[in-house]
């Protein structure tokens, strides 16, 4: 344990907290678009533009990539097209804590997304992004001293010191990732005539902070889930989809925080990373026999990367003067421990009922998507029990060629070792859907898919804690008097309680009583010490 007199500082979260941005907006159809007849997909991907720091004051600007699938008339009969626009936001914190050194963790994601059929030329788009907002400031952990006439004084004080195991974290941006991979349809599949659209998401599965006295690096290992619709070069002219799932490694540099964890645990860093799309493009290619079935991907994401650590500093629990008399200023703090993170991979198997739905019997799948979010989290017996739901949106076909779709919500659960855990605690989760696989039958919409997650579990304690020492008056005149005190101490009184008491320290009342007895000799003096609840 570090010296309880040396200036100590914890990183304590100092807000916590949601930022909620209405936006709205038309959009005109480019001409080289036909009128839209129905809108069969919307979604939304919030991407974290910059942040700007002010005084006391936070602010940060958010891009909207809104893809719109819809459908419309022409000579062949209906068709299937899509849309990408983008809308920006910006939002301010005022009146916070320092921000100086602060950790700052923006989350923005979608809430809410209506996009509605003004006209045939004209979507009218409302949403809502949530932006998850957490900040965490160094703040000092060690008691202040008032009244202290020279620092000798104050270093002899007398302090009753406990440690804790404060988190350290630090958040940046690494390098963009960048992703060119040639992906090709099964074979049962028609060649492509036109792609649709090309989709993407990144899960990370694994991030392992790799921290040694020459180098500091992260390595991320993950998969990239991607999606294409497209339009075949068969006779009907009909849609496709196919999705691939593409491995990745990456080694992301974090030599620039090395500082910020040079007294922790090693064993204890841990990290984990969230990289969202920020540019996909898809080309159609021929493969070796002349068919277009190859797709040429290119896609670019920003990588984020969350690592954590443990410090062990000391904390105040009491403290007193015995030459001057003392009060006490106490204060609650919440501190939270060092994160846990768990990664998990496990598949859901669901159906629905046709029930209700008015679906034609030749129904067919085009294609369909999935977004997962995960409501609650709890501790069970040891096991991190986690539920949420998977939105599943699907494109509709029939014979005739007309499209439509619908939304389904699915339940998940998961349960993850988490021993080491206790209540209260805390929690991140980053969920995706990886390899959707729906069914149609007569009776039954069937959905198999697999949710991969990485969740950061954390414990929340609250300790009571010297804020303040304040020495008040003159120095008190020492005796000579060898005389001492017979003490008859409780059964559960601590040698702490009964030094303060008499006005003594720890070290005399050891000195004193060699042996172990159930009376105490005590230097005879009187207590002079004060404590205050802040």
């Amino acid at each position: 344990m570090k010296p309880s007199n040396t200036p100590q500082f914890m990183q304590l979260p100092t807000f916590d907290g949601i930022v909620p941005s209405e936006l709205s907006a038309d959009y005109i159809l480019p001409d080289t678009y036909p009128d839209v007849k129905k809108i069969l997909r919307a979604r939304a991907r919030p991407v974290l533009i910059g942040r700007y720091i002010s005084g006391r004051k936070l602010e940060f600007s958010c891009a909207v990539d809104y893809i719109v699938i819809f459908s419309a008339d022409g000579e062949g009969g209906e068709s299937l097209h899509c849309v990408h626009f983008a809308g920006d936001f910006e939002s301010t914190l005022g009146e916070l804590d320092e921000l100086d050194n602060a950790n700052i963790v923006l989350t923005p994601r979608m809430s809410a997304l209506n996009v509605r059929l003004s006209n045939p030329r004209k979507l009218s788009i409302r949403s809502t992004v949530s932006t998850d907002v957490k900040i965490s400031s160094m703040l000092p952990c060690t008691a202040k001293c008032e009244g202290a006439r020279t620092l000798e004084e104050e270093l002899s004080l007398e302090r009753l010191c406990d440690t804790v195991t404060s988190g350290r974290e630090r958040t940046f941006t690494a390098e963009p990732l960048r992703i060119s991979e040639n992906l090709e349809p099964d074979s049962t599949q028609p060649s492509i005539d036109e792609i649709v659209t090309c989709d993407a998401t990144i899960h990370f599965h694994e991030a392992r902070p790799m921290y040694t006295s020459d180098d500091f690096t992260v390595s991320l290992k993950g998969d990239a889930v991607v999606t294409c619709l497209y339009k075949s070069r068969s006779e009907a002219g009909n849609y496709r989809s196919f999705s691939r799932k593409i491995p990745i490694s990456y080694i992301v540099g974090a030599d620039d925080f090395r500082d910020s964890f040079t007294d922790c645990r090693p064993e204890s860093i841990t990290a984990y990373a969230l990289a969202v799309p920020t540019e996909i493009n898809a080309v159609v290619a021929e493969d070796n026999y002349g068919e277009r079935r190859i797709v040429e991907l290119d896609m670019t994401a920003d990588v984020n990367v969350h690592i954590t650590g443990g410090e062990e500093l000391p904390i105040t629990l009491d403290a007193y003067s015995t030459e001057r008399e003392s009060e006490c200023v106490m204060k609650d703090f919440d501190c939270h421990s060092p994160s846990k993170v768990v990664f998990a991979n496990f598949s859901i198997g669901e159906n629905v009922t046709r029930d209700g739905l008015n679906l034609p019997e030749d129904t067919v799948i085009v294609d369909a998507a999935a977004d997962v979010s995960v409501g609650s989290v709890t501790l069970e017996r040891g096991r991190a029990v986690m539920n949420g739901n998977a939105f599943i949106s699907c494109i509709l076909s029939d014979n005739a060629g007309s499209f439509t779709s619908s939304d389904f919500t699915v339940p998940i659960r998961c349960e993850m070792s988490a021993p080491d855990i206790t209540e209260p605690f805390a929690y991140n989760c980053l969920p995706s859907v990886s390899d959707l696989r729906v069914r149609i039958d007569p009776e039954r919409i069937s959905f198999d898919f697999e949710v991969s997650l990485g969740t950061e579990l954390f414990e929340r304690s609250r300790r009571h804690v010297v804020d303040t020492i304040r020495l008040i008056g003159e120095t008190r005149s020492t005796s000579n008097d060898s005389a001492m005190t017979l003490c008859y101490p409780s059964k559960d009184e601590t040698l702490w309680q009964i030094a303060k008491r008499y006005n003594t320290t720890v070290s005399a009342l050891e000195a004193a009583n060699r042996e172990n007895s159930r009376v105490l000799l005590v230097p005879s003096a009187m207590p002079h010490t004060f404590v205050i609840d802040a």
